[in-house]
């Protein structure tokens, strides 16, 4: 989900999302807003990471779901 993050917030906290791709960039300039809220926990496991010559990471994650 490009652009929302609240509505990207509400689909996880859902358990509508199976997959989490996430680019990782070297240098981090001020604060912004977290994708998982503080004491929420989202389980996922990495399927795949990538890192680019500029230092770039792209990591995918799927969503760990509960068995019952």
């Amino acid at each position: 989900m490009h652009g929302s993050l609240s509505v990207a917030q509400e689909l996880l906290r859902h358990n509508l999302v199976d997959r989490v791709r996430l680019l990782s960039y070297p240098g981090a300039v001020g604060q912004g807003k977290p994708l998982f809220p503080s004491g929420e926990q989202v389980p996922l496991e990495l399927i795949s990471a990538t890192q680019f010559s500029n230092g770039v990471v792209a990591l995918e994650y799927a969503a760990v779901v509960a068995k019952s």
